[in-house]
């Protein structure tokens, strides 16, 4: 049984950041999220890599519930 359902609201660690994020699904350990930034946020070497609304893949252990 999966962890997290499409849907879930989650916080992601991506690019050495916690982004909020919602996910889209969940699969063999990775799970895959669209995550939000502040586009006019200083994130160092990560912003240009950076969209609004990013889809990410990251292992399982790498997202926690939100709360």
């Amino acid at each position: 049984m999966s962890r997290y359902q499409p849907g879930d609201d989650v916080i992601v660690d991506v690019w050495g950041l916690q982004l909020r994020g919602e996910i889209v699904r969940q699969a063999r350990g990775w799970c895959t999220c669209i995550v939000e930034t502040d586009p006019l946020a200083d994130l160092g070497g990560v912003t240009p890599m950076i969209d609004p609304r990013a889809t990410v893949c990251v292992p399982d252990a790498r997202v926690r519930p939100l709360t």
